[in-house]
């Protein structure tokens, strides 16, 4: 009796761990990092599912190797459905980041619009101010005079 042992090398299993992940890495450098790992893995196994079966196998060895076969290129199709979820949450992320980062301006855009509008607020109250007084000691100037003139007649 014959008995296949069908797995992935040793080195691409390290890809389900936490392998490969450097201090100086950023999240979406990791999880790039996971996706190309989980991408080769399936590959792999692909291939595993792709090799011909030995020509002498009894009826049980052969049923039992189609099975590892199966179970073989459905976990590399698994693995690249998780590859594939996992780029598009990436890219998805991405996406937030730039609506994120537009947001953000425009948020920096309105409080400067605001600082700005504030500021003009205030130039127009010293203004008029400014001009109440002028105004408040012209009128007295006139008053003054006009009860000059008045008083000499």
């Amino acid at each position: 009796m014959m008995v296949f042992i069908l797995s992935p090398p040793a080195s691409h299993m390290k890809a389900f761990g936490q392998a490969g992940f450097t201090a100086g890495m950023d999240r979406t450098e990791f999880a790039e990092e996971r996706i190309k790992k989980l991408q080769q893995v399936s590959r792999t196994l692909r291939e595993l599912a792709g090799q011909p079966l030995p020509a002498k196998l009894s009826s049980d060895e052969k049923k039992n190797a189609e099975q590892h076969t199966k179970w073989l290129d459905d976990s590399s199709q698994k693995l690249n459905e998780l590859a594939y979820r996992w780029q598009s949450s990436l890219s998805a992320i991405e996406r937030n980041k730039d609506q994120i980062s537009a947001q953000k301006q425009l948020m920096e855009m309105s409080q400067s619009f605001n600082l700005q509008y504030l500021d003009l607020q205030k130039q127009m109250q010293d203004e008029s101010r400014r001009f109440t007084l002028i105004s408040n000691i012209m009128k007295n100037k006139h008053d003054t005079a006009k009860n000059s003139i008045n008083n000499l007649r």
